[in-house]
C-alpha cells in the first residue's frame, strides 16, 4: 500500500501540472479574448470569400455600375484639370498659348462623345476583369491589402506563457499540443483511478481480515491499521480533493455566411488538495484567512496525528501515560472532535453546491447567447484525494472501536 501510494502521489503531481498547462493553453486569454485569434479567424473568412468570389449576373451588374461611375468621373475630372491648367496662364503670350492649347484639345478630344462611350469602355474593363489570370491577380491584391490592414490594426498580446507551453511539450501548434495533453491526461487519470481503487481495496481487505480474527486487537493488527491510516491520511492530504472547471466546448456564429468557431475555451479551473489550501490560507495577508488555515491544519493534520499516537499509548500503556484524560480523549473520543468526518461531508456538500452553481451559470450563458451558439460543459468533479481521505476517516473509526473493545476486554 505504501509503495502504491508513493507512485500515486507522484502521478498526482504530474497530473496537476498537466491540468494547469492544459487550462493555460485553452484559457480565454489566448483564445476567445485574444484579438490576434479573432483577426486570424475573420481574415480566414474574408480570404475564403475572396477565393469564392466570381462574376455572377448580379455581382457583374453591380460592379459594372461602379466601374461606369469611376470612368465617367475620371473623364470629367481630367477635362476640368486640363481646362484649369490652360486658363491659369498669366501674361499675354502665356494666356494666348493656353487658349490655343485648349482650342486644339477641344478640337481633338470630344468630351461629350467620350462620356457617351463610357458603357463601351466599361464593357472592355469588365471583359478584362473576367479573365481568369486577371481575377487571380485581383484576388491576390485584395488578400495582400487585407493582410496589411489586419496587421496594422492588431493590439499587442502577451503570448509568452502560451509559447512556453508549446516549447515544453515540443509542439509546433495549438492542435498538436492539445491532442498531446489530452492523451497524457487520460493516461494519468486512468492510473490515478487504478491506484486509488487498489489502495482502498487493500484497506478494506485488511479491515475484513482483522475483524474475522475478532474484535480484540493484536499488536500486529494495531500496527497494520495504524500504518494504513497514516498512509491514507498522507495521500488524502497531498492529492487533489476537488476540481472546479467551467468550459465552453464550442462557440460559433455565422459571419458572411461562414461559421466562426471557438472550441475548448476554459473559463475557470482550480484543483486543490488540503495541503495546497492550507498553504494558501497561511500565506495570506489577512488575519481571518490565517486563522482558517490554522484551524484547517489543526483538524486535518494535528488532531489525526495525535489520535494515532494516543491510540498506541492507550493500547500499550497501563500506567498514567496511557490512562490520563488527554490520551483517552484523543484515543477514544477525538473521532467526534477531529472534524475529519465533518470535513469530508463539507467537501462533498461544497462539491454539490459548486457543481449546481456552475451548471446554472453556464445554463444562463447558453440561454443569453443568441444569436451566438454556445455549448458549455461543467467539469467540477471529486478527485482521488477525497476518497482516500474518506478511507482514512473510516479506517480511523474502526481503529478507535477496536482499541476501546480491547481495553474493555482487559
Amino acid at each position: 500500500m505504501i509503495y502504491t501510494i508513493t507512485h500515486l502521489i507522484e502521478t498526482g503531481k504530474e497530473t496537476k501540472i498537466l491540468k494547469v498547462d492544459y487550462e493555460q493553453l485553452h484559457s480565454l486569454q489566448y483564445g476567445l479574448l485574444n484579438s490576434n485569434v479573432w483577426t486570424e479567424k475573420i481574415s480566414a473568412v474574408f480570404r475564403q470569400k475572396i477565393d469564392e468570389f466570381d462574376f455572377t449576373s448580379t455581382s457583374r451588374e453591380e460592379i459594372k455600375k461602379y466601374v461606369e461611375t469611376v470612368i465617367d468621373t475620371l473623364i470629367v475630372e481630367a477635362d476640368k484639370t486640363v481646362r484649369r491648367k490652360n486658363e491659369s496662364k498669366r501674361g499675354f503670350f502665356k494666356s494666348l498659348l493656353g487658349d490655343t492649347k485648349q482650342m486644339i484639345t477641344d478640337e481633338l478630344v470630344d468630351i461629350r462623345n467620350l462620356r457617351k462611350k463610357v458603357p463601351q469602355y466599361t464593357d472592355a474593363v469588365m471583359n478584362e476583369l473576367e479573365k481568369p489570370a486577371n481575377q487571380k491577380i485581383l484576388k491576390a491584391v485584395m488578400k495582400d491589402k487585407l493582410h496589411q490592414f489586419m496587421k496594422t490594426n492588431l493590439a499587442p498580446v502577451d503570448m509568452s506563457g502560451y509559447n512556453q507551453i508549446l516549447e515544453v511539450y515540443q509542439c509546433n501548434d495549438f492542435e498538436t499540443c492539445s491532442t498531446l495533453l489530452d492523451a497524457q491526461l487520460k493516461q494519468r487519470s486512468e492510473e490515478l483511478n487504478l491506484y486509488t481503487i487498489a489502495i482502498l481495496s487493500m484497506a478494506v481487505i485488511l479491515i475484513i481480515l482483522i475483524l474475522l480474527q475478532g474484535t480484540i486487537l493484536k499488536s500486529i493488527s494495531l500496527l497494520l491499521l495504524s500504518v494504513t491510516s497514516i498512509a491514507l491520511l498522507i495521500a488524502g492530504l497531498f492529492l487533489p480533493m476537488l476540481d472546479i472547471e467551467a468550459k465552453i466546448n464550442k462557440l460559433y456564429f455565422i459571419i458572411l455566411e461562414k461559421p466562426l468557431t471557438f472550441t475548448d475555451q476554459v473559463i475557470f479551473f482550480k484543483s486543490k488538495s488540503i495541503s495546497d489550501l492550507a498553504q494558501l490560507l497561511l500565506e495570506s495577508d489577512e488575519i481571518k484567512m490565517i486563522f482558517v488555515g490554522v484551524l484547517l491544519v489543526m483538524f486535518s493534520i494535528i488532531f489525526p496525528t495525535l489520535k494515532l499516537i494516543s491510540t498506541y499509548l492507550y493500547f500499550y500503556s497501563r500506567s498514567f501515560i496511557g490512562n490520563n484524560a488527554i490520551v483517552r480523549f484523543f484515543a477514544l473520543r477525538s473521532t467526534k472532535w477531529s472534524m475529519a468526518d465533518v470535513m469530508v461531508v463539507s467537501i462533498f456538500m461544497a462539491y454539490l453546491g459548486l457543481d449546481s452553481m456552475i451548471e446554472n451559470e453556464l445554463k444562463k450563458l447558453v440561454e443569453q447567447s443568441a444569436p451566438v451558439n454556445v455549448i458549455t460543459s461543467n467539469g467540477t468533479d471529486l478527485q482521488v484525494g477525497f476518497f482516500l481521505f474518506l478511507g482514512f476517516v473510516f479506517t480511523s473509526f474502526v481503529l478507535s472501536i477496536l482499541v476501546e473493545n480491547s481495553r474493555k476486554s482487559d
